[in-house]
Parts: structure tokens; sequence; C-alpha cells
């Protein structure tokens, strides 16, 4: 399932990665099966059945070198963090001029290429006559995060898609892919496809990772993303599903509204899945298992069905 690991693999923070300033960092990468004994910072951590493991490590200001010891092994792992930003002075401290208002925050609007007008609920049609778009998160050179064992998340997001459209042409769907293979695809034009196929609805797949200041042995949760009415309606049924479907294995964030480019559609319902967390050891384990791949693509495709059939 796995490669093999000759001694460790440190997935994150890459060596000479530059983390934005923080006191304290997760650090996820890989060891042989095999291994007994793996200290980093001078703390004995986990290693999981496939040899993954997760730790949070003390960091510094600047440049950082943690030791880690693989079977009394030792290393040296480099890596660095940006200065603490220094506060700005208040605006009226120099030159007794009145504070200036905080600037707004910026609100995104529809992709300015579709269409206004929504298309109307397929309630009441078959299978065969509704165009699903599945867009793979990610591709080419925009990596997206990475696993314990360096898998990056465009490749999973690849995975879990094909895993879903064969799911959702058994159902009898008309399915399209933004991308079937590693290509890189301006965000933005992501959701052109739905023009371009006259789809019902647009699905985008994605696998998770924390704020760099945050356990990734710990940070799972299932959560569906939408931007308007339109979409939200898709989205909690997706949700409502993914929740049902792995309630015994981690929480759920439920339907949430999220400004992403791939979502912000006024013409087709639109959402954007995040499936798992892909820095978590057990995460990472579950992409590579077709069992639970194909758990979180009948999942998809039962709350689509559940939308599709739902009166307006």
């Amino acid at each position: 399932m796995f490669g093999a690991i000759l001694a460790l693999t440190v997935a994150f923070p890459a060596a000479g990665q530059k983390l934005p300033f923080v006191e304290k960092a997760y650090m996820i990468g890989a060891v042989p099966r095999a291994t007994s004994n793996l200290v980093v910072q001078g703390r004995t951590v986990d290693v999981y059945r496939t040899g993954a493991w997760a730790t949070m490590v003390d960091v510094v200001e600047g440049t950082n070198t943690v030791q880690i010891a693989v079977d009394g092994t030792v290393s040296n792992h480099v890596f660095q963090v940006a200065f603490k930003p220094k506060p700005k002075p208040p605006a009226h401290a120099e030159g007794g001029g009145a504070a200036q208002p905080k600037s707004e925050e910026k609100k995104w609007t529809k992709l300015e290429y579709l269409p206004d007008e929504p298309k109307p609920h397929p309630a009441g049609r078959q299978p065969g006559e509704l165009r699903i778009v599945l867009d793979p998160g990610h591709g080419g050179a925009d990596t997206g995060a990475i696993s314990p064992h360096g898998l990056y998340e465009k490749n999973a997001n690849l995975l879990q898609t094909v895993a879903l459209k064969a799911e959702l042409e058994k159902r009898g769907y008309k399915v399209f892919m933004t991308r079937e293979d590693d290509r890189a695809l301006v965000l933005a034009e992501r959701p052109r496809l739905t023009l371009e196929c006259d789809a019902d609805l647009f699905v985008s797949i994605h696998h998770n990772a924390p704020g760099a200041n945050q356990d990734a042995a710990k940070a799972r949760y299932t959560a569906v993303y939408s931007w308007n009415p339109l979409g939200e309606a898709l989205s909690a049924a997706i949700a409502k599903r993914m929740e049902e479907s792995f309630a015994d294995e981690m929480p759920s964030k439920g339907s949430l509204h999220a400004n992403f480019a791939v979502t912000r559609n006024p013409q087709t319902p639109s959402c954007l899945v995040e499936v798992d967390f892909i820095t978590s050891p057990v995460g990472e384990e579950c992409i590579f298992n077709n069992d639970r791949r194909q758990r979180v693509a009948c999942a998809v495709a039962d709350g689509i069905e559940d939308w599709a059939r739902a009166a307006p």
C-alpha cells in the first residue's frame, strides 16, 4: 500500500520550508513499519501501523532544528518560522491625525462568465437526464496538502473522484470531470465546464489539512461548503449522508458557507466536499483503502440523489 521507507520521511514541514509565525507546529512523516522507537524533540511519538507519524513540536522565530531519533539513529530537520509581526502604531500617534476606520472584508462575487439565472431544480427527472460535473481539486504544480508518506492531495482527490464518477455512472447519471489526469487548471475556470456541458450540478472533491499550529494527529472531520442558497440545498444533502456514513470515524462540520471560487456559481448548484484530512495518519490510510473510497462515493452519490429527488 505504501512505498518502502528506508529510514525517515518528514513530509511537513519540508526541509527549509518557512512557516508563518507560530509557537507550536505540527510535523508529519513516515518511518519503516518495524520501527520500535521514534523520538521527536525529546518526546516519544506513536508510529501508526502504516509507519506514519504525527506530532506537535515547539518552535521559535527564525531557524528551527528539530532532532529526530529512529531506533537510536539521530538526524536533524531544519525549517524556518516567520518572525512575529510587529504591532502597528495607532494612526493618531504621529501628526495628531484621527484613527482610520478598518477596511471592510473583501466580499467575493459570482464568477463573471456565468449567467445569473439559476437552473431549475431537476425534481421528477430520471438520472439519465442529469449532467454532473465532478472536480478533483488541485493538479499540476498546485499539489494541495501532503500526507505523512508524501502523497499529494491532488492525487488523493483524483482517486476519490474517479470512484465517485464510477458510482454515479452505475446509477445512470451522465458525469463529466474537470480533469482526469494530473494537469494544472486555472481555479476560477473550473466551473466553466458546467456551461459547456449544460450541467445540473457541480461537486469539487478535496482532502483537508489543519493550520500549521494544529495537531495533525487529532484534526479530522468532514465538511461540505457552498456559497449561495442554490448550492446550500445540495451541500446540506451531501453533508447529511457523509455524517451518517462516517459518524463512527470522525465528526462532521455539516454544511458550511465559503467564498470558494468553485462554488460562486449563480446558475448551477455547486459545493465543495472535504472528505477527510490527508495530514492525519488515519486519514491517509483511508485514501488507499478501496472499500473506504467506495463508502465515500456512495455517501456523496446518495446525497446527490436525495437533492435531485427533493421538491424545490
